[in-house]
C-alpha cells in the first residue's frame, strides 16, 4: 500500500515516463493476488459479511481491484488512447487506490487518534461557520 502511494505521488511529478503503466499493472497483480488469497481463506460469505468488521474495506478493495482489472482489459483490447472516454474514467477511479493508505492508520493508535480528532474538529468548524453566518445575518438586519 505504501509503495503504491509513493509510486502514485512520483507519477504526478513525472507523468511523461513510459514505465508507469507497467508498474501500475504490477501493483494490480499484487492487489489481485491479495484479494484472491483473502477470498480463498475467508470465503465469500465471510468476506462480504455486512456485519463484519472489515466489510467496508473489503468492499472498497474488491471495487478497486475490479475496476483496475476492467481498466487493464480495456487498455489491452482498445489500446492506450489518450482521447478520453471511458478509459479516462477508469484511470481516474484507479486513483482511489491511494485511499487504501488510510487502512494503515487504524494500526497506528496515536495517528488514528490524531486523524479522528481532525475529523471531529472539521465538524466543529462547520458548525462554527453556520453559527457565524447566522450572527452576521442578524447583525446585518439590525444595522
Amino acid at each position: 500500500i505504501l509503495g503504491n502511494a509513493v509510486v502514485i505521488g512520483m507519477e504526478t511529478d513525472n507523468a511523461n515516463w513510459g514505465g508507469w503503466d507497467l508498474i501500475e499493472d504490477l501493483f494490480l497483480v499484487v492487489f489481485s493476488a491479495e484479494l484472491v488469497l483473502k477470498l480463498c481463506v475467508q470465503g465469500l460469505p465471510v468476506y462480504f459479511d455486512c456485519n463484519g468488521v472489515d466489510f467496508s474495506w473489503n468492499s472498497f478493495d474488491f471495487m478497486i481491484v475490479t475496476l483496475g482489472c476492467l481498466d487493464f482489459g480495456m487498455s489491452v483490447l482498445f489500446g492506450h488512447g489518450g482521447g478520453g472516454g471511458i478509459a479516462t474514467v477508469f484511470r481516474i477511479i484507479r486513483l482511489l487506490r491511494i485511499l487504501r493508505i488510510f487502512r494503515i492508520v487504524k494500526f497506528l493508535k496515536q495517528l488514528y487518534m490524531l486523524a479522528f480528532g481532525f475529523a471531529l474538529a472539521a465538524v466543529a468548524v462547520f458548525w462554527v461557520t453556520i453559527l457565524m453566518f447566522f450572527v452576521l445575518y442578524v447583525c446585518s438586519v439590525i444595522l
